[in-house]
C-alpha cells in the first residue's frame, strides 16, 4: 500500500454520506407517516407484528442481524465512502444515472443469487429457509433473515457501489448513500401488509404483493429486490 493511497482518505465522503442516508430516511418517513392511509397500513402491520415478537425465535435473528448490519456499515463508511465515493460537484444528470446503475447492479447479482443460490437445491436454499417460515408476511419478517443472508445483501450492495465507481469514475456519496436508502427501504417495504390500490399508492401495492406471492413457497419466483425488471425479463415475474 502506498503512502499516497494511504492519505487519499476521503473521509468528508463518508460524512456526507451517513448525513444524506440519516435525512432521507427519518425525513422521508416523517413526511410518509403524514399520509391518514400511509398511518393505517403502519398500525395494520404493527397489530401483526405483536404475535411474531412474541415468539422467542424472532428475536435472537434481528439481534444478530443488526450486528451484522452494523459491521458492514462501519466498513462502509471507513473503507467503502473515503476510498470510491467523492464529494465534488457533479451534472446533475450524473447523480441520477449513478443511482439507477448501482441499483440495476444490485438487482441483476441479487435477482442470480436469490434464484439460484438461495431457492432450486441452491447452496443456500436452507440458509434462505429461515426467511421462508414467514408465509403470511408483515413489517417485522423484513428482519427475519438469517446473518448470513444479511451479509450477502449487504455484500451485494457494496459490489454494486464499487462497480459503478469503476465504470463511471467516482460515485458522488450522496448518490450512494440514495442508492442505499432506495434498496434498504424498498426491501422493507416489500414485506408488509398493504392494500391501498389507489394513486399513488398503486406501484407499492403492486410490489408488495408480488413479493407476498414469492413468500407462499419457495418454487414461487419475483426473486428481484428493487423492480420487478428481472423477473419479467427472465420469465419469473407471478402474480399469483
Amino acid at each position: 500500500m502506498s503512502i499516497e493511497w494511504i492519505f487519499d482518505y476521503n473521509w468528508q465522503a463518508a460524512i456526507v454520506y451517513v448525513l444524506v442516508a440519516t435525512i432521507l430516511v427519518r425525513g422521508g418517513k416523517f413526511l410518509a407517516f403524514k399520509s391518514p392511509e400511509l398511518q393505517r397500513m403502519k398500525e395494520w402491520n404493527r397489530e401483526e407484528d405483536k404475535a411474531k415478537r412474541a415468539n422467542p425465535k424472532y428475536l435472537p435473528i434481528m439481534r444478530a442481524n443488526a450486528k451484522v448490519g452494523s459491521a458492514v456499515s462501519l466498513f462502509i463508511l471507513l473503507i467503502l465512502a473515503p476510498y470510491f465515493f467523492t464529494v465534488e460537484s457533479m451534472p446533475v444528470w450524473r447523480y441520477f444515472v449513478d443511482i439507477a446503475i448501482i441499483l440495476l447492479i444490485y438487482d441483476f447479482i441479487y435477482y442470480l443469487t436469490h434464484r439460484f443460490v438461495f431457492h432450486h437445491g441452491g447452496p443456500l436454499q436452507k440458509v434462505h429457509g429461515l426467511h421462508h417460515q414467514a408465509r403470511d408476511i408483515s413489517l417485522i419478517d423484513a428482519s427475519y433473515v438469517h446473518p448470513l443472508e444479511t451479509f450477502i445483501g449487504l455484500s451485494i450492495y457494496v459490489v454494486s457501489a464499487i462497480a459503478t465507481s469503476i465504470l463511471m469514475g467516482e460515485v458522488h456519496a450522496a448518490a450512494a448513500a440514495i442508492a442505499f436508502v432506495i434498496w434498504s427501504q424498498v426491501n422493507t417495504i416489500v414485506h408488509t401488509k398493504f392494500n391501498l390500490a389507489s394513486f399513488p399508492y398503486k406501484t407499492i401495492d403492486n410490489l408488495t404483493s408480488k413479493h407476498a406471492v414469492h413468500h407462499i413457497n419457495m418454487n414461487r419466483g419475483n426473486y428481484s429486490s428493487v423492480t420487478l425488471l428481472f423477473d419479467w425479463m427472465f420469465g419469473t415475474l407471478e402474480s399469483k
